[in-house]
């Protein structure tokens, strides 16, 4: 009987034994599985960001090929006033060579978002973490910057056009109507008008100036935290 008993403990500790080592080994498998779910999407992370970083760079170089041009062109807009005792009226006539576009820089990422909202900037290592969320913030700041002195300029030029029509109207359309010439080329609103153009490209350019400098630090900051995530690929 005590045989028995001692038998049958001895094989219901083996059963046991077995079951936990069961559990042990399903949870370690499971463990595993997720690990395996969490690197695959760390990866996919890894190489949307990689992407993010690619679309950026063709944005920023797109954008400053046009900022440079406008550049140039203001700059030689400026050399007139280098020539003593110019009417205001043939100062004002080479506005129309300079360039009213007002590019409001919006970079084209968004996983760093992504990451961010829902959670899974935890799943970044904390190094390239640290980096990814200043480059953001960074990148929010240039944004705002650059919309905040286009939305003066393009003020100033709402002010102008309201006051006096278009570069078209006072050059153009109005040439066989006497009365109209003789008001918008009245030298004290010539002179007001030239202000309020002065005003608009002084925001504009001053906005295109920032963003070229911001744009320097963004890149090097992407290339840098590109090479932090190309090390991690390689593991």
């Amino acid at each position: 009987m005590v045989k028995c008993l001692s038998q049958y403990l001895k094989y219901a500790i083996g059963e046991i034994i077995l079951v936990v080592l069961g559990i042990l080994i399903a949870l370690q498998l499971n463990n595993l599985n997720d690990e395996r779910k969490t690197e695959n999407l760390r990866q996919v992370y890894y190489k949307q960001l990689l992407q993010d970083f690619k679309n950026d760079k063709a944005y920023i170089e797109n954008t400053s090929l046009a900022i440079d041009s406008n550049m140039v062109k203001f700059k030689a807009y400026k050399e007139i006033y280098n020539q003593p005792n110019l009417p205001v009226f043939q100062i004002i006539s080479q506005v129309n060579n300079l360039d009213w576009r007002l590019f409001n820089v919006q970079f084209k990422s968004n996983t760093i978002h992504t990451l961010q909202n829902t959670g899974d900037i935890k799943l970044i290592p904390p190094t390239i973490r640290e980096h990814l969320i200043r480059l953001d913030k960074y990148q929010e700041e240039t944004e705002n910057f650059s919309k905040y002195n286009n939305d003066e300029a393009a003020r100033a030029g709402s002010t102008a056009a309201n006051k006096y029509g278009s570069i078209e109207f006072a050059f153009k359309n109005i040439q066989n109507q006497p009365k109209l010439l003789e008001y918008v080329f009245e030298e004290k609103n010539l002179i007001e008008l030239l202000i309020i153009i002065e005003r608009h490209q002084f925001m504009k350019v001053e906005s295109e100036k920032e963003s070229l400098i911001r744009f320097k630090k963004i890149l090097s900051d992407m290339e840098e935290i590109k090479i932090l995530i190309n090390k991690e690929l390689k593991k």
